[in-house]
């Protein structure tokens, strides 16, 4: 009995994702197939921080905006987004977001070392931002 519970609970959820990506609970209500790109404020818990992600649905990447970077921060905020990279991709797939959006950027080296589209996004981590002075 329990394990039909969570398997509803788990459907329930992949469901109200995919109705998120299509446009039907975003504020705006725009589906993504629309946009260039998707903001996404994430709590990095482990180092008590704030980063913003931007999701390049043109060309397969989610780029990190943050204000302190050292390699060992860069690591946790690096392991805190790998659930993203590898969920949008298939989340994405059980869509018709890749049959809608023709401008998808095929050649670029993150789709080219791609076997499949839902393999995981690239993560990187833009460079030369202001940075947090150390207290």
């Amino acid at each position: 009995m329990h394990d039909i519970k969570v398997q509803n609970e788990i459907f329930d959820l992949t469901k109200k994702l995919r109705e998120y990506v299509l446009g039907f609970y975003i504020l705006g209500n725009t589906p993504w197939v629309s946009v260039d790109y998707v903001l996404m404020p994430i709590n990095v818990k482990e180092a008590w921080h704030w980063v913003l992600g931007v999701l390049s649905l043109h060309t397969g990447c989610i780029y990190i905006y943050d204000s302190i970077r050292s390699s060992r921060h860069d690591a946790v905020v690096h392991k805190a987004l790998n659930s993203f990279a590898v969920m949008i991709p298939l989340l994405l797939n059980t869509t018709t977001f890749y049959q809608q959006k023709s401008d998808i950027t095929m050649d670029r080296p993150h789709f080219l070392e791609k076997e499949e589209l839902s393999n995981p996004f690239a993560i990187i981590l833009v460079d030369n931002l202001p940075q947090q002075e150390k207290a």
